[in-house]
């Protein structure tokens, strides 16, 4: 299973200076003083922080700056980055995938130069400040296009030429690279993108997916998804984004804990040793914080803390998938993993 060999077991923590801006204290399991959150899930089991990139966001949220400070941070605490550079000034998603403002204007062979540049420079200086990312996702839950209108699915060459530029620029640096997508649950849409990429000879290391079973997605159907990346495309795979409702009447902490165990032990067991790793979306997004300005936080009660601070029993579940292993970088690919013993 990939967890003998070292999964990725990750925490988006975007939001965090945001939170902390505001007053948000983070606390581990003895509820003795605060501490950085990034030390608190080091300390249970992750090796990887998840940032999000904005091209010309409001100032401190999503932001460069923000992004550089919180690697530094990550560095301290012996994490790992995944960079997600959203290719939007706002949210990208299947809904919206709006061309930064900058951009808006440019046709196709100048806005393919301008995000080869975009992501080069964006990785240039967290290597000036020696926290290079471990991976980079060009887009965010790419399905439905990027940098629309242009690069939307009326024109598949265009979507996936912009991919590929994007993504010419993270191999150029020697880093690992991911396309990700939504509704990982679907195996119809991960068949059809991965096709899609195929014919289109976009390459890339990892595919990343999003799956939310609060919101309804089946685990099987995830099982089975991940199933057919591994035997049909031989693909690295990695559930980079998922959280679950730990408040009443619904669902519970326990519940919420019960979840990401669940998901674990199912990427953990994907043919192939091909089942990667887990990334928790937003695990320390307490109210106090908003990722945006003026659009408040409606996603606090699917954190792992509380809206004190306070662990919730999730928090450990990476626990079990990380005790004597290490993720180690092989090579200009660096994506497969080895324990301590194998070093």
């Amino acid at each position: 299973m990939a967890s003998s060999q070292g999964m990725l077991l990750g925490h988006d923590l975007s939001t965090v200076i945001q939170c902390e801006r505001n007053g948000t204290k983070y606390f581990d399991f003895d509820l003795s003083n605060p501490k950085p959150p990034e030390s608190i899930i080091a300390a249970h089991g992750a090796n990887l922080v998840r940032l999000r990139l904005w091209v010309n966001p409001p100032a401190g949220y999503s932001d460069l700056p923000s992004v550089l400070q919180f690697s530094q941070r990550a560095k301290q605490a012996n994490l790992k980055v995944l960079l997600c550079l959203h290719l939007s000034d706002y949210w990208a998603d299947p809904g919206k995938q709006t061309t930064p403002a900058a951009w808006r204007d440019l046709d196709f062979d100048t806005l393919s130069i301008t995000v080869n540049n975009y992501v080069a420079d964006v990785i240039d200086a967290l290597k000036a400040q020696g926290t290079p990312p471990f991976i980079v996702a060009v887009g965010n839950e790419v399905s439905n296009g990027v940098l629309w209108p242009i690069g939307s699915l009326h024109n598949t060459k265009f979507f996936t030429g912009l991919l590929k530029s994007g993504l010419a620029a993270v191999k150029r640096q020697g880093i690992a690279s991911m396309i990700h997508i939504n509704n990982g649950q679907d195996q119809g849409l991960v068949t059809w993108f991965m096709d899609l990429m195929r014919t289109n000879q976009v390459e890339f290391d990892y595919l990343g997916l999003s799956f939310y079973s609060g919101d309804g997605a089946s685990l099987s159907d995830l099982e089975s998804s991940l199933k057919v990346v591994a035997t049909r495309y031989r693909k690295p795979v990695v559930v980079v984004e998922t959280a679950n409702f730990w408040t009443a009447p619904n669902e519970s902490p326990n519940a919420q804990a019960a979840a990401l165990s669940e998901l674990l032990k199912v990427v953990s067991s994907v043919p192939g040793d091909l089942g990667l790793g887990v990334v928790y979306w937003e695990s320390a997004w307490l109210p106090l914080g908003e990722a945006y300005p003026g659009e408040g936080n409606h996603f606090w009660n699917r954190s792992l803390w509380d809206k004190q601070g306070r662990p919730l029993p999730a928090l450990k579940c990476y626990e079990p998938y990380s005790k004597g292993q290490h993720v180690q970088p092989m090579g200009a690919k660096h994506h497969w993993f080895r324990r301590h013993d194998e070093l």
